[in-house]
């Protein structure tokens, strides 16, 4: 094999690592967002309601953050990381749908603080649990040796976080105000998937 290929090969696959872990913040944000926007008509957009989705947010990134590093440490591959990304990307997708019954049986018979909590964190808690996953096992793959630790950890870090504000603007001000509240989750895990898919083929 040829020198040209194998850095051919290795240039495709930065661009599916980084892609991926830049479409999973978007992911995550716009899910927060939109998923705020579904529990609001039941249980209000009160700041308890905004801190019960904020914190079950960060108890799922930091859960995932811990599985994936274990998990990555395990199966260092590609294919691991997009399996993973499109699990998140399908779980991001059925927020909408499991919402609709759940929001009718907690609507009625739970006040605010208890009721946004644990609409939360059936709705936004599992996959976003998955989607933390992403950026550990996308510096696994990354680092090469303990010297590039460092600079891979914060350029990833960093690329899942800019995609986050990608999220987090457009879904409050171009998806939900254009297309609703279900196609923003829709869109946001069809383009995470399609990030994934290339990597998952391999």
């Amino acid at each position: 094999m040829t020198d040209a290929v194998v850095a051919g090969r290795r240039e495709r696959r930065w661009t599916f690592v980084e892609l991926v872990v830049f479409t999973a913040g978007v992911a995550t944000l716009a899910a927060e967002i939109a998923a705020q926007r579904l529990v609001a008509p039941a249980f209000g957009a009160s700041t308890v309601v905004w801190a019960n989705t904020i914190a079950v947010v960060l108890l799922a990134l930091a859960g995932g953050y811990w599985l994936g590093g274990r998990l990555a440490d395990r199966h260092p591959s590609a294919r691991g990381l997009a399996l993973t990304a499109l699990a998140g990307a399908a779980l991001v997708a059925l927020i909408p749908l499991v919402a609709i019954p759940l929001l009718g049986l907690t609507e009625d018979r739970l006040q605010e603080l208890a009721g946004s909590l644990l609409v939360a964190l059936v709705l936004v808690g599992p996959p976003v649990l998955v989607l933390g996953a992403v950026s550990p096992w996308a510096i696994r793959l990354r680092v090469r040796a303990v010297e590039d630790a460092g600079d891979v950890t914060g350029r990833l870090y960093a690329l899942s976080t800019a995609g986050g504000l990608v999220g987090t603007f457009a879904a409050a001000l171009v998806l939900i105000p254009l297309v609703g509240t279900r196609w923003t989750f829709l869109i946001a895990a069809a383009l995470l998937a399609l990030a994934a898919v290339p990597g998952a083929r391999r």
